[in-house]
């Protein structure tokens, strides 16, 4: 539409350059200036990356612009109306009233505006018509004329006030868009931010944790007294809760924005519980609590297919939730019970407490994070972790409740939180320390590792085994041991200083003879479904993870002393 009117300005310009005298066909050259940077003032606003500025720039702009455009084609219509011949006289009303109706057809943002373009038209139509030497009353042209005029300013200022309030919509719009826009690059920088705060944090404490479940795993191998061997075991179950944890909120930086998704295993489940009676022991005796585990049915195998940190957690946040609302002396038992269906099992656990009854009516939403219920603030708590408990068994697609303790029409005080879902039968998990493997002859191992802590855990853990193990400390130094002396397998950390361990193994691979290919494993805690195709893609074989996986170490070895006995 601007385009066209831009166009037949151009031709009402043509026209004046051929039939009038130079200082007319002057002012339609203005004329279409004018118009042509009212065009271009338009066109710049629209594409500026800030449409509230743009917008108030626009404002004055076109005001400005308006008023000089029609002003000056009503003084080309005064100086058409000047030649005193009936048919100019109509030509300069017609020209005055185009102009007219652009003015007030034109989108205006304030009642100034308006004014401020009908004002100089509705002027130059009046001048034009009324002849001061005859009385108005017999002036029918004039009349006429003041008639049009009425009537398009009645029509038109309608119109602008219905304009200018979507105008002011359209404004107040474009400014909570660009508040809002604002406000959502801003949560976004903030959540990015907290995600490599806690990507950094988790992965920061893996080194120290490495060291803890390293070396109590290698303390594990030795010989030991029973309560030796039970105090070693509780560091390792411990180290791998933490590193279950850990490996939680690494998911949750990692995958938010993406929707929650099961990382299913296999796990003993009886194990899982009993582990956490052993972590949760002591705070129940400082308590003064009795807290035991009932067994329904000691022969069932529990070993299954599930998410083992989503069910450790429902299962803290149950044991939690009744330690808390227990008074000492109380008691809370953990049980265990399931069904075979198939090649499925049918979990059932639950977790009892004497604390106070939860009634019906607050049942419905005790699993609601921050609804605080009659219990709920008899323990000063929020409902957090029974909302996360609800969130993971809906994720299993299983089922979280609340039962009175006891049995029969006459509840008694305490409660029974329960979770169940279902759950593919897997093999049986292996219980006890990890043997190292019998290997016939020595395998040669390069660790590049920059941390001392996590070499002295890897010269433990592989202390028992036939390995002949060199360290480097960073890319550089492992590239240097990899051309001095020949290896087997070489375990390769990822940040480095001096050289990283991805640009080390594509110096390797790109270095090494035609038909000559030394396996090579990344030793490292980012372990992302992404890292590891980048790891593979630089040429690396497989990925052992931080804090280092015992039985997954010993399978490595076993592997390549197997190709070692093929070759």
């Amino acid at each position: 539409m601007a385009l066209s009117r831009l166009a037949l300005v151009a031709c009402f310009v043509a026209l004046l350059v051929n039939f009038t005298p130079w200082h007319m066909a002057a002012l339609g050259g203005l004329e279409f200036a004018l118009y042509l940077a009212l065009f271009a003032a338009t066109k710049v606003a629209s594409r500026h990356p800030d449409p509230v500025k743009a917008s108030e720039r626009l404002r004055w702009q076109s005001d400005v612009l308006m008023f000089l455009l029609v002003t000056n084609a009503c003084w080309l219509a005064v100086q058409i109306r000047l030649y005193d011949d009936p048919i100019m006289r109509v030509e300069a009303a017609l020209l005055a009233i185009c102009v007219l109706l652009f003015a007030a057809l034109r989108l205006h943002m304030s009642r100034f505006s308006y004014a401020l373009g009908v004002a100089p038209p509705v002027g130059t139509m009046i001048w034009i018509a009324i002849d001061w030497s005859d009385p108005l009353a017999v002036n029918h042209y004039a009349l006429a004329m003041l008639l049009f005029v009425a009537a398009v300013l009645l029509v038109t200022s309608r119109q602008q006030a219905t304009d200018r309030s979507l105008t002011q919509a359209m404004r107040d719009l474009t400014r909570q868009n660009a508040a809002l826009a604002q406000a959502t690059e801003a949560a976004r920088a903030a959540s990015q931010a907290k995600t490599d705060l806690l990507a950094v944090a988790s992965h920061e404490i893996r080194t120290p944790l490495n060291a803890v479940l390293g070396f109590a795993q290698a303390l594990r191998s030795e010989t030991l007294s029973p309560s030796q061997a039970n105090l070693a075991r509780g560091i390792v179950e411990g180290g791998q809760q933490l590193t279950r944890l850990l490996d939680g909120v690494l998911n949750l930086s990692h995958l938010e924005g993406r929707g929650d998704q099961l990382n299913l295993t296999a796990v003993d489940l009886r194990d899982v519980i009993r582990s956490e009676m052993r972590v949760w022991a002591p705070h129940a005796r400082d308590l003064g609590l009795s807290f035991t585990f009932t067994d329904a049915d000691p022969t069932l195998s529990f070993s299954v297919m599930a998410d083992a940190a989503r069910v450790e957690q429902a299962l803290v946040a149950l044991i939690s939730n009744a330690m808390d609302a227990t008074p000492s002396n109380g008691r809370v038992e953990v049980r265990l019970a399931g069904a075979p269906k198939g090649d499925t099992l049918s979990v059932l656990i639950e977790v009892a407490d004497v604390g106070p009854r939860v009634p019906p009516e607050d049942r419905p939403r005790i699993f609601e994070a921050f609804d605080q219920t009659g219990r709920g603030r008899v323990r000063g708590t929020s409902g957090v972790g029974l909302a996360v408990c609800a969130r993971n068994l809906a994720l299993m697609a299983g089922e979280v409740g609340v039962a009175d303790l006891g049995e029969g029409n006459d509840p008694v005080e305490g409660a029974v939180f329960w979770f169940a879902f279902d759950a593919a039968v897997a093999a049986q998990t292996p219980v006890g320390p990890v043997g190292a493997p019998p290997l016939a002859e020595v395998i040669r191992i390069l660790a590049a590792e920059d941390n001392p802590a996590n070499r002295n855990v890897l010269a433990a853990l592989l202390g028992s085994t036939r390995v002949s193990l060199v360290f480097a400390e960073d890319g550089a130094q492992a590239l240097d041991a990899w051309r001095s002396q020949p290896f087997d397998l070489i375990l390769m950390d990822v940040n480095m200083p001096v050289l990283g361990g991805r640009e080390a193994v594509r110096e390797i691979r790109r270095a090494e003879p035609e038909g000559v290919r030394i396996p090579i494993w990344m030793l490292t805690a980012n372990v992302f479904d992404e890292d590891v195709a980048n790891y593979l893609a630089d040429g690396a074989d497989g990925v052992l993870r931080k804090p280092i996986d015992l039985a997954e170490l010993f399978d490595l070895l076993a592997r390549t002393a197997g190709d070692l006995g093929q070759d």
